[in-house]
């Protein structure tokens, strides 16, 4: 089956929100930035290139990693 992760993460975010796990939001996040990290770019609005655009690259990096320490931390507390 093509794009089975998309497809298993599209579930896995309505299975999320409907009951309220506040926890998969910062896994989630975490997952987005390893894959970021690994091919050097982001998808956000436009598609941003640590190449290209390394200030912007790095800063969105540091964004979604801020979420998810406060969406962990969140949980947490």
């Amino acid at each position: 089956m093509k794009k089975w992760k998309t497809l298993l993460a599209l579930i896995l975010m309505a299975i999320a929100i409907y009951l309220n796990w506040s926890w998969f939001w910062a896994l989630f996040i975490l997952l987005g930035l390893i894959h970021v990290i690994k091919s050097g770019e982001i998808h956000f609005v436009e598609a941003v290139s640590k190449i290209e655009t390394p200030k912007l690259y790095w800063f969105m990096v540091l964004i979604w990693s801020f979420l998810a320490l406060y969406s962990m931390w969140s949980y947490l507390t």
